[in-house]
Formats: structure tokens, sequence, C-alpha cells
């Protein structure tokens, strides 16, 4: 079985990934970490571009502790650090490309107006995932 967690930079990534990494040990799967070092549009005066490299730092770090502890687990596991606009097109390319039969993520419930007017990265990736997909809360 071939497991992608899909992780964030919110704060509840990290209880997120417990129970991602305790279900792919459960199982006895591959398990795959992914996340998006996403691009920050250039405004001028070279803000994007320390915010860029801030973030994809950010990004790496985050993926070798997780790598860490699945690996502390006895996990078979390997990161992927995908880079661009769309989290949700990243996760669902990754999980099609890695033939992944479970993508779990988490969501950050969001309110209001919020809800309508951003999206919703786990609501796109469960309308069009090839496979079973696990949102976390």
């Amino acid at each position: 079985m071939k497991v992608l967690v899909a992780l964030d930079r919110s704060p509840q990534t990290a209880a997120m990934l417990d129970q991602a990494l305790n279900m792919a040990k459960m199982f006895k799967a591959e398990c795959t970490l992914y996340t998006l070092a996403e691009d920050i549009p250039d405004f001028g005066e070279g803000i994007a571009v320390g915010l860029s490299e801030q973030i994809q730092q950010e990004s790496e770090k985050a993926l070798k502790a997780a790598l860490a502890k699945a690996t502390a687990l006895g996990i078979q596991a390997k990161t992927v650090l995908g880079s661009g606009g769309s989290p949700a097109d990243g996760i669902l390319d990754i999980a099609e490309g890695e033939g992944t039969n479970l993508i779990i993520m988490g969501s950050r419930t969001k309110s209001g107006l919020d809800r309508f007017l951003i999206g919703s990265v786990a609501t796109k990736v469960v309308s069009h995932a090839k496979c079973s997909v696990m949102v976390l809360r």
C-alpha cells in the first residue's frame, strides 16, 4: 500500500502527521511525505525573493523532521517538495504519479466568507483524486 501524507505549515500539521504515520505503520505502507513551497509573486523591492527562500527553507526543514519521525517508527518513507501555486494540484499530481492508494491530509477549517472565496484544498483533492482520501481534523 502507498500512502501520500500532504503537509502544510498550519499548527494542526503536527497532530495530523502523528495520526497519519500511525496509520501508515498499521497498514505497513510505503509513505510519501509531501509539502508545497508556494511561490510568492514579486511586487518589487526583492521582498518576494527573500520570502520565497524562507518558505523553501522552512518547507525543507519540516519535511526532514517528518521523515525523521517516520524513520523512527520504522516506516519506509520519502519526501517530495513541490513548488508552484496550487497545493491541491500538487497533491493530485504526486498521488497519481506515485500510484498512491490513500491520501491523508489535514483540513484547516475556514469559516464565514473565507470558505467560499478562497476555496478548500481538501475539497478539491477529495473531488478529483483517483484514490481514497482521508481528511483529518
